[in-house]
């Protein structure tokens, strides 16, 4: 049976507020100048912002304890005029929150919820406890907050995602970066960060799917979703991975790659996206792309690699749950409807 469509969050409009969250680590409350930089963004998307009481805090290695955590997304869900729940940032600690979260409020207060890195953790819970579609997209301290400004297409694909009405055409990046300018001696606020020109999509494997998107990091999936009750129903969909910022090597991802192998991933997904790895040197990517294909075996799965939605810029926003389209005589990687409802 194929895995079945989530519920949609309602469509953004101008004049509405975006609830900041930090589930994980506390990358808001340690650079309040890439703060302020993420606001006036949004707010010149014609949104207002608001900062959730504590996703500013900072902890020893998170933004406060798991409690303070949960109850921000829980206010936010809750609160009827924000309609996005921005994480401020990934980490590696959103799986503290699991076991707090109320689920039934969730789904009870549909909203677009959109992070990226562990945030999968949440992701994968939404979808699977809340029925929830999500967002895989850029976060606001990092990708939100580039100076001098977003780049093009993460500004262009995430308005097309909050605010559009119709399917979304995802696109590769004419030129991107993964260049290191740190924020805690305010780099990132000298110059914009050096970019290298984009080659396009990489089809691996050739071929058309259809099938909601599911997935995330691939880490994250492996380190703290594998055998929990949060993972993902793959029959029939399309799987997203994206590596960290951290690099594993091409060997590492094949040891990661046989995990899911052996759980049968590979014999129930119709096509995989594999993002464009960040702090990859030298002949790191075509070994990693020799390893991705050698892990789907002769299976007759589409694979799309170096697609923009990892730990690089510019990034798009990926709706999860979403039923899309991947088509290598086309070279399309589309959504089949808009990836939010209608509202009244």
């Amino acid at each position: 049976m194929p895995t079945p469509v989530l519920q949609l969050p309602p469509r953004v409009r101008h004049g509405d507020t975006v609830a900041i969250v930090s589930p994980s680590w506390h990358a808001a409350g340690s650079f309040s100048h890439r703060v302020e930089r993420g606001r006036a963004y949004l707010e010149a998307l014609g949104l207002r912002v608001r900062i959730m009481p504590n996703a500013c805090v900072v902890g020893e290695w998170t933004a406060g304890t798991p409690r303070q955590r949960v109850d921000d997304l829980h206010a936010a869900f809750t609160d009827p005029d924000v309609r996005v729940v921005l994480c401020a940032i990934g980490g590696n600690h959103a799986n503290e929150l699991l076991e707090l979260l109320d689920y039934d409020l969730v789904a009870a207060n549909p909203k677009v919820f959109q992070g990226l890195s562990d945030i999968t953790v949440l992701h994968a819970a939404f979808a699977r406890h809340a029925g929830l579609a999500t967002f895989y997209g850029p976060a606001f301290v990092t990708n939100l907050a580039e100076y001098p400004e977003v780049p093009a297409l993460t500004n262009r694909s995430l308005r097309a995602a909050w605010f559009g009405d119709a399917p979304l055409a995802h696109e590769p990046a004419t030129e991107w970066t993964d260049e290191f300018l740190d924020f805690a001696v305010q780099a990132d606020l000298t110059r914009a960060r050096a970019t290298k020109p984009g080659a396009g999509w990489t089809w691996l494997r050739e071929g058309v799917a259809t099938g909601p998107v599911t997935g995330g990091c691939l880490e994250t999936l492996c380190w703290h979703v594998k055998g929990s009750t949060e993972w993902p129903d793959l029959e029939g969909a399309i799987l997203l991975l994206e590596t960290s910022e951290l690099a594993p090597s091409p060997g590492e991802v094949a040891a990661y790659l046989t995990d899911l192998r052996r759980l049968g991933v590979f014999d129930q997904i119709v096509g995989l996206v594999f993002a464009r790895p960040a702090n990859y040197r030298g002949d790191a990517v075509a070994r990693l792309w020799r390893v991705v294909s050698d892990a789907v075996g002769d299976r007759d799965v589409p694979i799309l690699a170096n697609v923009d939605v990892g730990h690089t810029d510019p990034m798009l926003t990926v709706p999860l749950g979403v039923p899309a389209v991947l088509d290598s005589k086309t070279s399309t990687f589309r959504t089949l409807d808009a990836p939010t409802a209608d509202r009244p």
